[in-house]
């Protein structure tokens, strides 16, 4: 087992065992995973055949399916933490969909691990910031996603109202498709 699947596995075990998980654990998660895909759909497994995906992702989404050609480019506004060959600056605008759709991607799970952790504030504001980027990319699936993500910290915080308004948001972006 190479070092990243063993923080990985070492990360989960913390997590079913003691129900929380560090931030430190958190971030070797997701770097580990972000170089390696295969390992995403491993820890995941793992959550579920656990029973620790309550709050579990979506099925993974193909970004072939969500790209558009269109005028205009995509800015960075966050800093990226899969280190590129060259400058994001450099990058044709297909390419920078691409980069910041796996970057949406590993924001939300990462959201996702901190609210089976318990970590509701974080969590939340984890999928604010998912949301931003999903309105950055126009891709409705994402924002509705990111809505649902919402909706289950609101579930798990004891908030109705809020988690009604944001189901019905995330039902509206997904008519807007």
């Amino acid at each position: 087992m190479n070092s990243g699947a063993e923080q990985v596995q070492a990360a989960l075990q913390e997590l079913l065992e003691s129900g929380a998980i560090s931030t430190y654990q958190v971030s070797a998660i997701m770097q580990a995973v972000t170089n390696d895909p295969a390992l995403l759909d491993q820890f995941i497994g793992q959550l579920k055949s656990a029973g620790a995906d309550q709050a579990g992702p979506s099925p993974p989404l193909n970004v072939e399916d969500y790209y558009r050609d269109g005028d205009g480019t995509f800015e960075l506004r966050w800093p990226l933490q899969t280190a590129l060959p060259m400058s994001f600056d450099m990058l044709d605008r297909k390419t920078r969909f691409f980069v910041l759709f796996q970057e949406w991607t590993r924001r939300e799970l990462q959201g996702l691990t901190m609210l089976n952790a318990g970590q509701t504030e974080e969590a939340a504001a984890v999928f604010e910031e998912c949301l931003a980027r999903a309105r950055q990319l126009s891709v409705n699936e994402l924002i509705a996603r990111s809505y649902e993500n919402l909706m289950r910290v609101a579930d798990k915080t004891g908030d109705p109202k809020a988690a009604r308004k944001y189901s019905e948001a995330a039902v509206e972006a997904r008519a807007n498709e």
